[in-house]
């Protein structure tokens, strides 16, 4: 133990706890062998009970005795009476309770204890609620009894409104009391819903729980109990499946429908259905990205002359007939390659919530008080990252270059995390960036010279034409790639890209710029082969331009490209 002195043993008492230890071991290896011998003469007696109990009351985790003992309480209830039964089982949550002083977090003793209390006739649940209580007071993060009581509170119907009450009696003595602040934050949305938000709370309690918080990490600015919680209250709600996008190519008749979060159109619970002039349509959909079973992207090949090119104009309707009936339509006119309908990411409020002025004011001066306390705690990540946070929740493109500064501030506070919050800066880029795009009602999306780690949200970028990755630091293109259909240029240049797994069957794809980047081997290209639109290829200041017979090498690997630049 920590602070405790070592002592030397002498030879004598180590000869004594050797024989300690040879009795313990003979004794253990005996009462197993007997508890084998009786199972497997299918002996479900009450001596089992004591021999497998002088086990457990040791080693708790000891997981075939406690199977063992359930079976011989089957037993018991096709041989004894209810009575006897019941006060078996009555002893039996005694004994459990012994094992759990020896060892509070055993699986296999809550476990036990739950299926106990499942098979008794007249089960004492005020009595569990206690014993959670007492269990708690030692130990306020073990979260086999958080569980455990979780478990008493559903079966004895314990009122949601009394379990909230507890959390707060708990949270007020100790604000450092993390399980307590996370079972608030499933018991909330349940007590104060916000109807227009699932999984979320309403605005009035949600103002009052932002005093709570702020009380709390005010206290104690380096606990990150209360910096998590408050980072759930800021979170967005769970997104309403919906069809974002309906796209429609004439060229490679070709449909490509993108839904708000993965479904999987190949169950037979749901279905994707497909009209074009009110005409049912049955094509054989895919996901983009290869044998998904989920996806949010799926497309479909239509059959010839599904549409016409001499009609005025044809429109296209999707309906998704799963648990919430979504649909889709858009018109496609004589003459016209492609059309499309799509909601906006700005309009649907994708990366922010909407907020009421009392909302905005009050975490206006959330932000105000945290930027004090950064003040003061200047080396406080918590304080660093919150006040992100909430400048993204309050104005994301209006905040963009102080967010910038923040993030340098916390990567120098907390060092070792510094790829996380890169790829989290990374992600909050793109989000602004796709923003920008859409305020400008554009197909182009600019994304250079952003110190971008990761990409995101490519499904959002379904209509991109052109994409400008230039002066990043990726590594590769990722498979998600495969979303963008409509990708017609590429300009990477200037990162650190091994290889372009993502850069594979995209039809429309016509010219890819890789300057000086980690490409080795044509392998790494192999990809490109299946773009069969793809013409134009700028490879300089790659180690693969070294190679010899380079040239001869993709010439053969990539027949479709007509210019490759090496040099």
């Amino acid at each position: 133990m920590h602070g405790r002195i070592k002592v030397k043993s002498t030879e004598e008492q180590k000869e004594q706890k050797a024989k300690e230890r040879a009795k313990k071991l003979q004794f253990y290896q005996a009462t197993t062998a007997a508890i084998s011998e009786k199972r497997k003469d299918h002996q479900f007696d009450q001596e089992v009970l004591e021999l497998t109990g002088q086990i457990l009351s040791v080693n708790p985790d000891y997981a075939t005795y406690w199977n063992l003992r359930r079976q011989i309480f089957l037993h018991f209830e096709h041989e004894k009476e209810p009575e006897e039964v019941k006060s078996i089982h009555q002893k039996e949550l005694f004994f459990l309770e012994t094992c759990l002083r020896v060892n509070p977090k055993s699986y296999g003793t809550w476990h036990h204890r739950c299926w106990v209390m499942d098979h008794m006739q007249e089960p004492d649940w005020k009595r569990e609620l206690e014993l959670c209580n007492k269990f708690l007071e030692y130990d306020e993060r073990n979260f086999h009894c958080w569980d455990y009581r979780r478990f008493v509170v559903q079966r004895s119907a314990v009122p949601v409104e009394e379990e909230l009450a507890y959390t707060s009696r708990l949270i007020s003595t100790n604000f450092s009391n993390y399980s307590s602040w996370h079972y608030r934050s499933t018991l909330l949305p349940i007590v104060h819903p916000d109807h227009k938000r699932q999984g979320r709370i309403s605005e009035k309690i949600l103002l009052k729980e932002y005093e709570l918080v702020q009380n709390a990490f005010f206290t104690d600015p380096n606990d990150q109990s209360a910096w998590f919680y408050y980072r759930w209250l800021l979170g967005r709600a769970d997104s309403l499946l919906k069809i974002n996008c309906l796209y429609v190519n004439r060229d490679q008749r070709r449909i490509l429908v993108c839904f708000s979060r993965p479904v999987n159109v190949l169950s037979k619970s749901s279905k994707l259905i497909l009209f074009v002039d009110q005409k049912l349509i049955l094509p054989e959909w895919r996901p983009v990205a290869g044998q998904k079973t989920y996806s949010c992207v799926w497309l479909c090949d239509l059959p010839e002359c599904t549409l016409d090119n001499g009609s005025l104009h044809q429109d296209i309707k999707v309906v998704w007939d799963g648990d919430d009936d979504l649909q889709k339509e858009c018109t496609i006119y004589k003459g016209k390659r492609e059309s499309w309908c799509r909601d906006s990411a700005t309009a649907e409020e994708l990366f922010r919530c909407q907020m009421s002025v009392e909302k905005s004011t009050q975490l206006q001066s959330e932000l105000e008080s945290c930027k004090q306390l950064q003040e003061l705690e200047p080396d406080n990540k918590w304080c660093l990252l919150t006040v992100i946070l909430l400048m993204r929740a309050l104005d994301p493109l209006g905040y963009e270059n102080e967010t910038l500064q923040y993030f340098k501030a916390l990567k120098v506070a907390d060092a070792m995390r510094t790829r996380y919050y890169n790829d989290l800066c990374s992600k909050f880029v793109i989000e602004n960036c796709i923003l920008k795009m859409e305020y400008a009602e554009v197909r182009v999306i600019d994304m250079s010279h952003k110190n971008l780690t990761r990409l995101c949200y490519l499904d959002q970028m379904v209509l991109v034409t052109h994409m400008n990755l230039s002066g990043n630091q990726l590594t590769c293109l990722p498979p998600s790639f495969l979303t963008m259909q409509c990708l017609e240029v590429l300009n990477a240049d200037d990162n650190s890209i091994e290889n372009v797994s993502g850069l594979s069957n995209l039809p429309q794809l016509e010219e890819v710029t890789l300057r000086n980047n980690c490409i080795q081997t044509p392998a790494d290209l192999q990809p490109l082969a299946s773009c069969l639109k793809l013409s134009f290829l700028d490879l300089k200041g790659n180690p693969v331009c070294n190679l010899p017979n380079i040239h001869s090498e993709l010439t053969l690997l990539l027949p479709q490209v007509k210019e490759i630049i090496l040099q």
